[in-house]
């Protein structure tokens, strides 16, 4: 139906006997006294058609109704006059003051607003909305309905998750006023067993990243990235990893039987084991955290001076302690390099150089840290030191240890000086049994922070009753509970501890090795777009930026390759602020509409005609430009996806038009209609700046003026909140 994407229909969704179930429904529903309730419906088309059928129900009182109008009257009051008389405002107001709510990504902003503040007051007793309302809003409600059990989610129809099943049905019952919220579904046809259990009792969702590579995305980083730091090392954060893919299915096949070991030994553990093991992932974990707090850049990048001996892991890679040599800001432009840290700012955005051991053949790729033999701690033959930006969030200690480094570490005989002096600390200290000594978080550092004091004080206190602990004390293992565990124990049941965390750690580095390859096909990625981004002059052999990919820089809206093709073509040169506006308004997502498949108004159609057509030639040439360097793309497909659904109201509206009149041009929601004109208005203000990137102030002021004329009446209304 058209709920599932489209605008509004010309029928409602309660045919047959769903209007006279919504009305049984709600007769039971007062008679229990279950009201304020929140319906929530699958497309918001059925969000405006169930209130309907409760036309011969009143849920408020007269001095409710009073409440309702007055705040109504209120809101609208931020509004431009001849706004506060739109159908769009108006037509809600009957329907609130009986009590009932609509609330919907189609409407206006500004009524959902009303809407929100109205229900959060108590004064609309029920309220229909789709499954986003149960998102970020905190409004619970006595009870919950559901008109469906399945859902269209763009693909198929399908049970609800268990996910969603638990946050919309959490929203029943409100806390102390309700002993327990009552939950009613809806059902219009079979519905089974296995359907109820992966509904209510089904394993979550899992979190799946949508991560992918855009040519936004590689020409700012390919803007940005300088020296050490290229544009791979920033997508990754992460170290350069040799990919080796054709082990994949064996690494699997080792970490299953890893697992099925460590859980034999976990089952055959005595209790006493398991009270260690727990005391060592407590002590982990606090680690961690008190970790997270030393990391804050403002707090640690003072510390962390020329000389300063850290120490580097990533995940389960352990590259033992390295030399800090200077820290860096991971930034868009040179300028904000050089501010000082914040206590705003995130510990990924910054990079520590740092000497560190290398494993045989990290100049042909092959990066890995250097072992080490477990009873001498000899480092391995050919090792060899080497400065590595080390994303900061990487660093897992910082020792009171600082060398002197030299002023030239270009010279090899100076950097493996360094080399030789952090490789004497650690034989000093970890491979004598012992543990270097780390900055005081709260001596040296004097964070006073009530929270992270608590979390130190239980870090010390569970690090006191692990090391009293009878299996610590016969293991004589080396304090650091992330180290590797003394093998030289005897008794079984510290054997079998020592095991366990063994098969822990070699469960991590083996997770680690199957992740670090998905970054071998963005690597394939990568090469195939920046040779797209060469063919259509963007970049320059030697991928540095063109003053066509400058341009691209400054476009995240849209389609950055067609809209910087246009911009180099001359095309919208040729145009006035208006037709560019409509023009511009191909590159806005919206839902299908029917009545806007063609431009219908000559004047319009006429205007645009040739630009259009330009518009169509270029995105030809983009998508064979693409599809020529193996970039998975249907080219007629790209070409049909740039729609006209909005240049016919944007053209309007950009010459002044009224909200009223220009809806009537589509079949479009309201609130679509707002909000792709808002996104319009950002694609034209970062058009802007890439005409003046390159030069053109002659163009970057039509575009400017093409934004000002969109920038009036209702989609440009104020919050509420604000």
């Amino acid at each position: 139906g058209r709920g599932r994407g489209g605008g509004r229909g010309d029928g409602g969704v309660s045919r047959g006997d769903a209007g006279e179930d919504m009305l049984n429904l709600f007769k039971h529903v007062l008679s229990k006294q279950l009201l304020p309730a929140i319906v929530f419906s699958f497309s918001r088309r059925e969000c405006e058609e169930h209130p309907k059928a409760l036309t011969s129900l009143n849920f408020t009182t007269d001095e409710e109704k009073a409440s309702i109008r007055e705040v109504y009257d209120c809101a609208i009051q931020s509004l431009l006059p001849e706004d506060r008389e739109l159908a769009a405002v108006t037509k809600i107001l009957p329907v609130l003051e009986r009590g009932i709510g609509i609330h919907h990504s189609g409407l206006l902003p500004i009524v959902k607003e009303i809407v929100e503040i109205l229900f959060g007051e108590g004064l609309l007793k029920v309220l229909f909305a789709t499954e986003t309302f149960a998102m970020g809003l905190n409004m619970p409600a006595r009870c919950v309905v559901f008109t469906a059990f399945k859902k269209f989610d763009g693909v198929e129809e399908r049970v609800i998750a268990p996910g969603e099943y638990t946050q919309m049905s959490g929203r029943a019952g409100r806390r102390g006023k309700d002993p327990f919220g009552t939950c009613i579904m809806m059902v219009d046809r079979k519905m089974g067993r296995e359907d109820v259990e992966s509904m209510v009792l089904g394993a979550p969702q899992a979190l799946d990243s949508e991560f992918r590579l855009t040519y936004y995305q590689i020409l700012n980083l390919l803007k940005r990235a300088s020296g050490t730091m290229d544009t791979e090392y920033v997508i990754g954060k992460s170290f350069h990893h040799f990919q080796h893919t054709e082990r994949v299915p064996a690494w699997r096949r080792e970490l299953e039987d890893t697992r099925r070991e460590r859980e034999a030994l976990v089952r055959a553990t005595s209790s006493a084991e398991g009270e260690f093991e727990t005391l060592r992932s407590e002590v982990r974990a606090l680690q961690d955290l008190t970790l997270e707090e030393i990391l804050k850049p403002h707090r640690c990048l003072p510390l962390l001076k020329p000389g300063r001996v850290i120490r580097v892991r990533e995940g389960a890679q352990d590259w033992g302690y390295g030399v800090a040599v200077a820290t860096s800001r991971i930034s868009s432009d040179g300028a904000d390099a050089f501010l000082p840290p914040s206590a705003l700012d995130k510990t990924e955005a910054f990079i520590v150089d740092t000497i560190l051991h290398f494993a045989p053949g990290a100049q042909d790729g092959i990066v890995r840290p250097a072992s080490r033999d477990k009873t001498t701690g000899a480092l391995e033959p050919g090792a060899q030191a080497h400065v590595m930006p080390v994303n900061l969030r990487l660093v897992s200690n910082i020792t009171t240890c600082v060398l002197d480094l030299p002023v030239n570490l270009d010279d090899r005989n100076e950097l493996d000086r360094v080399g030789d002096a952090a490789h004497e600390l650690f034989l000093r200290f970890d491979n004598a049994g012992n543990t270097m000594p780390s900055i005081d978080p709260v001596e040296d550092m004097r964070i006073d922070d009530r929270a992270f004091l608590e979390t130190f004080e239980k870090l010390a206190e569970k690090k006191r009753a692990m090391e009293a602990h009878p299996l610590f004390l016969n293991r004589g293992a080396n304090p650091d509970v992330r180290g590797a565990p003394n093998a030289s124990a005897s008794s079984a049941a510290t054997r079998r501890a020592d095991r366990i965390a063994a098969l822990v750690d070699a469960e991590r580095e083996l997770s680690t090795k199957i992740d670090a390859t998905e970054l071998s096909k963005f690597r394939h990625e990568l090469s195939r777009r920046a040779q797209v981004l060469q063919k259509l002059d963007h970049l320059d052999a030697d991928l540095v930026l063109k003053l066509k990919g400058r341009a691209a820089c400054w476009v995240d809206t849209a389609d950055e390759l067609l809209v910087t093709e246009l911009m180099f073509n001359g095309a919208f040169q040729k145009m006035d602020h208006h037709q560019l506006v409509a023009l511009c308004s191909c590159f806005v997502p919206v839902e299908k509409s029917k009545e806007n498949e063609d431009i219908h108004e000559k004047a319009v159609r006429d205007a645009l005609a040739e630009p259009l057509a330009r518009l169509k030639a270029a995105a030809r040439l983009v998508g064979e430009a693409q599809s020529a360097c193996g970039v998975p793309v249907d080219v007629d497909e790209y070409c049909d996806s740039f729609k006209v659904t909005l240049c016919e109201i944007t053209y309007a509206w950009s010459k002044g038009g009224n909200f009223d009149d220009v809806h009537k041009k589509t079949d479009l929601f309201e609130g679509t209609v707002t909000r792709a004109m808002r996104r319009l208005d950002e694609l034209m203000m970062e058009l802007r700046g890439a005409a003046k990137a390159v030069g053109d102030v002659e163009l970057a002021d039509k575009f400017e003026r093409g934004a000002e004329s969109m920038r009036h009446g209702i989609v440009f209304a104020n919050s509420l909140y604000l």
